[in-house]
């Protein structure tokens, strides 16, 4: 049975590419009927907070993409890693290295001045059995290395196809720290060898982890789960995501207003060779395979997002809506008419101040305080309000036409300002009829109080 892992670090809030990755997995396994483990990568003690695994916990419920198995922690399993590292002393597969921190300074530094990549030179593997006792006994502190097969690493991706690495590509890298913690690569394969995952699919940023992980499979005499690298999200300046492109974590997309169903549609279909834009989540599964992901990086698109998201607001039941929102059925008619001129949740909350609000926004005032005949609109309006505050949005059109001489399209902005506090907005006619009309005075009231 198919076999797929998400392995968050609690070192963060959810990054917009590690869901990728989790959508990916999840549509995977649900199109081929297997298992999706849920692991948390909690060794790095230093940066692994509980507030980020709390975090990461409500953002995938908000996802609404469900494991079958865990939350597996990493950090119950150091036992495990001591043990399988002790076996590989046994086979002479590792060794432990007592070089320090200025050894390791300066071989990095002679590598440098070759013109060689920073590597482990290999100095402790070369220590005899008597001398590793000597040290031990003398309480040096030491790490375990894993001693590299020296040979080349050829396997097939499910996307880039044949990857080749050169014999020298792996040195003998730490498989246990001086804490007894692990290291990623170490943990992350008796983790993957020990759950049967089949299939690891990722990142490219993990294709250099790969040559290590399949070394270790081979040291402890396991056949390696088949790997797939998908393409990294970028910015439009072809560089990986980051905050200097704007919100990139999931935790950010919720506080924005954007709905699961459109992050989960849009993140579902980018880098992927599709018919249709707009999918639900089963057909997304229906649809995927690995063979529809391009190996080319993908532009992460924000707008195309909030295209996604205006769709979904759209069509969406407005009861769905409304819940969403957190607002009582009573708002019905007020957010039927917002939704079609919002993005996102946020903005429909932040346009329902027309209906109660009585601030007119700095851009609507400087554009009221430019226009020769407000004062002759302003009086007609609230003389029509006064006198019958039943009129209709037509009759007060035909009203202020008839007792004006300001152009039609100069009247609509100076009436649409006054109503809604803003350049910009639903159809003003629909408005004015949800709006109340008391609103609409002391919006007034405030415009001449702030002019006076």
């Amino acid at each position: 049975m198919v076999r797929v892992r998400f392995a968050p670090s609690p070192t963060g809030y959810l990054h917009i590419g590690n869901t990728r990755t989790l959508l990916i997995n999840y549509l995977f396994v649900r199109a081929r009927g297997g298992s999706l483990v849920l692991r948390i990568e909690d060794t790095d003690i230093e940066r692994s907070e509980a507030r980020y695994e709390a975090s990461i916990m409500e953002d995938l419920q908000w996802l609404g993409i469900a494991w079958d198995e865990g939350p597996i922690r990493q950090s119950d399993r150091l036992d495990i890693y001591l043990d399988y590292a002790a076996i590989l002393l046994e086979k002479d597969a590792a060794y432990k290295c007592f070089c320090t921190i200025e050894d390791l300074e300066q071989m990095r530094g002679d590598s440098l001045k070759k013109g060689e990549p920073p590597r482990y030179n290999g100095t402790c593997k070369l220590l005899s059995a008597d001398a590793v006792k000597s040290m031990e006994q003398e309480g040096r502190p030491y790490v375990i290395r894993f001693k590299s097969l020296e040979k080349p690493i050829a396997f097939t991706d499910y996307i880039h196809g044949k990857i080749d690495f050169p014999r020298d590509h792996v040195d003998d890298f730490i498989l246990m720290k001086q804490e007894h913690t692990p290291s990623y690569n170490f943990a992350v394969t008796i983790d993957d060898m020990l759950m049967g995952i089949t299939h690891v699919i990722r990142g490219a940023d993990h294709v250099s982890n790969t040559p290590k992980q399949i070394m270790l499979f081979e040291a402890l005499g396991h056949k390696p789960p088949q790997y797939a690298h998908h393409s990294l999200l970028t910015g439009y300046d072809k560089k990986p995501l980051s905050k200097r492109h704007g919100v990139t974590n999931i935790r950010g997309f919720r506080g924005s207003g954007i709905l699961t169903s459109a992050l989960t549609n849009y993140v579902g279909i980018i880098g992927r060779n599709v018919k249709k834009e707009l999918m639900d989540m089963e057909e997304l599964i229906n649809t995927f395979s690995l063979d529809s992901l391009s190996s080319s990086d993908s532009v992460f698109d924000m707008d195309k997002l909030l295209w996604f998201n205006k769709e979904y607001m759209r069509n969406i039941p407005v009861e769905l809506l409304l819940k969403d929102l957190g607002l009582t059925p009573d708002l019905k008619e007020k957010v039927l008419l917002l939704r079609e001129n919002a993005r996102t949740l946020n903005e429909i909350k932040d346009l329902l101040s027309i209906f109660d609000g009585i601030d007119i926004d700095g851009e609507g005032t400087a554009f009221l305080k430019e226009q020769k005949n407000i004062r002759t609109i302003i009086e007609v309006v609230e003389a029509i309000l006064k006198s019958d505050k039943n009129i209709t949005f037509d009759q007060l059109i035909q009203e202020l036409q008839n007792t004006t001489n300001v152009k039609r399209r100069d009247m609509f902005m100076m009436l649409r300002i006054i109503f809604t506090g803003r350049k910009s907005g639903p159809p003003l006619g629909d408005i004015f009829r949800l709006i109340s009309k008391d609103i609409i005075m002391k919006r007034i009231t405030r415009f001449i109080s702030s002019i006076s």
